[in-house]
């Protein structure tokens, strides 16, 4: 079935080998660790235990919704998918299936579905460097293609590679953008999708009234029959002073939050206040992008990097009347990636 089989990799959940086809294709073969489920289970069990003791104690210590265990449980369930790699080869070749649809400039590889099962997946094989490791220079170009194409994911499609690591993110011999492992996806509705399309165009636009009283109900993070008035405040300074003005260097960011932690616990203790579990999957994508970015460019800053696509998102769901009223209009306008 295959010559020349090596291995070239270790993970966690398996091992990845380099082998030729009978027919002259060369494939990257991943093979599972054996007892992974147990072993899985055993630490899940542990991570929900933490989950409901930490519901109870917000249940009574704050007016915070409980979500830990919701969140938890997501993340679970994402966990149990990543073990299964007839799972991974099906996303695999739908997101291959989206970008070529979009003319996405990205490279996946090609699965042999003859050569997969639940515990082995097989698929083309990439020369390549990983991203992180490529010249400054590089990184500096292909970001922008990497942060338009998770916001294609996010806002468009639907679902989303939801472990952007630098294992895998890698550049190919060509210098296209390479995206491997989809093993953990996570979907979003169209009614989360529109509005987060709006949040972000309203938190560039400094629209936080748009933000608090109709995005983050949408999204899940309030009640939709809360009265945000006196919350309004609070979260304009969080969201001005750690997000927005904090910059792109990340101890400038981390040194802000901590001015305003008073006002962050004061969100978590006296609102009900949840996060929706695809949420957390969301901005460790964002921040594991923003990771590589900082490494060829200190100066990157992930928001104005979104605004292209994301005021591009906005006129296809809303109509250019939305941008005018937004202001989005008014900020800087950069090109977008194009394929």
């Amino acid at each position: 079935m295959f010559e020349d089989l090596r291995r070239v990799a270790s993970a966690s959940l398996g091992q990845v080998y380099k082998a030729t086809t009978n027919t002259g294709d060369e494939v990257a073969i991943k093979v599972q660790r054996p007892d992974m489920v147990r072993r899985l289970s055993l630490d899940l069990h542990l991570l929900q235990s933490y989950g409901r003791m930490m519901d109870a104690i917000c249940e009574v210590m704050t007016e915070q919704i409980p979500y830990h265990s919701n969140f938890i449980n997501a993340f679970a369930s994402g966990s149990y998918m990543e073990l299964d790699y007839e799972n991974e080869a099906a996303n695999q070749i739908r997101f291959k299936t989206e970008f070529e649809k979009r003319r996405c400039n990205v490279t996946v590889p090609s699965v042999f579905k003859e050569y997969t099962t639940r515990r082995v997946i097989t698929m083309e094989w990439i020369d390549g460097t990983k991203l992180v490791d490529a010249p400054k220079e590089q990184i500096q170009k292909l970001i922008p293609v990497g942060v338009e194409l998770f916001l294609t994911q996010l806002l468009d499609i639907g679902a989303f590679h939801a472990d952007p690591h630098p294992a895998n993110l890698y550049v190919t011999n060509e210098g296209q953008l390479c995206l491997l492992d989809f093993g953990l996806c996570a979907e979003i509705d169209e009614r989360s999708r529109n509005a987060m399309t709006a949040a972000i165009v309203n938190l560039l636009s400094g629209d936080f009234h748009s933000l608090i009283e109709k995005d983050a109900k949408e999204l899940g993070f309030l009640d939709e029959g809360m009265d945000v008035t006196e919350l309004k405040p609070i979260l304009t300074k969080i969201l001005t002073e750690g997000l927005l003005e904090a910059g792109s260097n990340l101890h400038d960011r981390k040194r802000k939050l901590m001015d305003i932690s008073n006002e962050l616990n004061e969100v978590f203790f006296r609102y009900p206040f949840s996060v929706p579990p695809f949420f957390a999957l969301i901005t460790r994508g964002l921040g594991l992008l923003e990771g590589i970015a900082l490494s060829g460019d200190p100066d990157f800053d992930i928001f104005q990097a979104s605004l292209p696509y994301a005021r591009k998102r906005a006129i296809e769901i809303f109509g250019s009347n939305f941008l005018a009223k937004s202001g989005l209009r008014k900020l800087q306008r950069r090109p977008t990636i194009e394929g």
